[in-house]
């Protein structure tokens, strides 16, 4: 029978587990992987979104936001240099210079869309464009005006250092009676001039810039 009096032997204490080292390892990775991803967005959130051109944008052309592409990019300081959704009007702005297709559209390249010094108008030519015209390039729009018995008199310029905006297709009887036609930004205080040519059925003609000084 047992002596309630005899001490009892302690307890064998248990040796403690120690950390898998693997364990360890692998913790790690996964908290620098969250770490990373939480970088990345963190810089992502820190751009800003600007417009880029989808395609080749030429001087002339007149753009609403929707002929844009928006970007989110991280530019910095330098970010205040291109054109920012916030800074399109609903009536569009107006190209000033070339802009290349997937570039970033800067501010300096645009302007107020027929602002109070220009604006667009659309000439029937008697004669053709050169093969090697452009859009955005700059013309110097001559006229002859029409006499009588369908004679014309010697040609002037009535609109010097317009840009070709673009090249429009004729349609129907028209079509054949025309050389083609053209819009052009010119110069408001032009305008007056170019109504009074077409109104009198003189014979337009749009001859690149430098070619008409150097001729």
């Amino acid at each position: 029978m047992h002596d309630a009096s005899t001490p009892t032997a302690p307890a064998p204490v248990r040796a403690r587990r120690r950390p898998d080292a693997r364990l360890l390892v692998g913790l790690a990775l996964v908290a620098a992987s969250i770490a990373a991803v939480v970088g990345i967005v963190t810089a992502a959130d820190e751009g800003e979104d600007v417009l880029a051109a989808p395609r080749l944008l030429t001087a002339g052309q007149v753009l609403t936001i929707d002929d844009l592409e928006v970007r989110r990019v991280a530019l910095g300081v330098e970010g205040h240099g291109y054109l920012r959704p916030a800074d399109v009007p609903e009536a569009g702005i107006v190209v000033t210079r070339t802009v290349g297709a997937g570039e970033l559209v800067p501010i300096a390249a645009v302007g107020d869309v027929r602002g109070p010094s220009e604006t667009t108008i659309v000439v029937a030519l008697s004669t053709a464009l050169g093969a090697t015209v452009r859009p955005g390039d700059a013309l110097d729009l001559w006229s002859a005006p029409a006499l009588e018995a369908g004679r014309f008199g010697a040609p002037v310029v009535i609109a010097p250092g317009t840009l070709l905006v673009r090249t429009v297709a004729a349609e129907g009887i028209v079509a054949g009676t025309e050389a083609g036609r053209v819009e052009l930004l010119v110069p408001r205080r032009d305008v007056a001039r170019i109504l009074h040519a077409l109104a009198n059925g003189d014979a337009l003609s749009a001859v690149p810039a430098s070619l008409a000084i150097g001729g």
